[in-house]
């Protein structure tokens, strides 16, 4: 496919499965609610999991660039198996309200965990760290590019899965497309969306560590 009707394919075709995707999504985050409020174990296990094989991932000091590679090379590979789930339509779709509630658990429960406090601390010390107003232009910039990569990965995902059901597509034939998309717009998407998460990371952590001193 040429770079136009690749971009066509991507943000013309899949535009509705990907509102799709962001609705199924918000309904995952609904159905943390109760996970979290009732502190359902077995649902909040392996997000938290998740985030602290991350956290270990990026070191107890970690740079700007650790940070980001970290976070880019996970959500990429995470991302392209979601996409790749399309050997049926409802595997993407199931996916799109289970990280929903992962999302969810991990921003309320993860976020209290002792050592996110520490690693952030950690990363502020004697580094460079970004001014309050620029951390929270890198978050603003985190949520407009990683979520809507989702959404369109999942899209994809879904399209994929319909593709495969009516026969009109090989599992691989039908995934090849999908996957240069992915190589061409979601994977730099990503990891612009992740150096701007280590960045508002680094000045949460320059806040949290100002606090700490008063």
């Amino acid at each position: 496919m040429e770079f136009t009707e690749l971009a066509n394919f991507v943000f013309a075709r899949h535009l509705t499965l990907a509102v799709h995707a962001a609705l199924l999504f918000a309904v995952g985050v609904f159905v943390a609610v109760p996970v979290i409020r009732w502190r359902v174990t077995a649902l909040q296990w392996l997000p938290v999991q998740v985030f602290r094989l991350v956290l270990r991932l990026m070191g107890g000091r970690p740079s700007i660039l650790r940070m980001t590679l970290t976070i880019w090379l996970f959500n990429s590979a995470v991302m392209f198996l979601y996409m790749a789930s399309g050997f049926h339509s409802m595997a993407p779709k199931a996916l799109a309200v289970w990280v929903g509630m992962n999302v969810a658990v991990v921003t309320v429960v993860a976020g209290r965990e002792e050592g996110a406090s520490g690693m952030l601390s950690s990363a502020a010390q004697g580094r460079w760290t970004p001014s309050q107003q620029l951390g929270w232009l890198c978050s603003a910039l985190v949520l407009a590019l990683e979520l809507p990569s989702f959404w369109y990965a999942l899209a994809m995902g879904i399209s994929l899965g319909w593709d495969v059901q009516r026969g009109e597509v090989a599992y691989l034939a039908g995934l090849s497309p999908r996957a240069t998309a992915f190589l061409v717009f979601i994977v730099p998407a990503l990891l612009v969306s992740a150096l701007a998460e280590a960045v508002a990371l680094r000045g949460a952590a320059s806040i949290d560590g100002g606090r700490g001193d008063c």
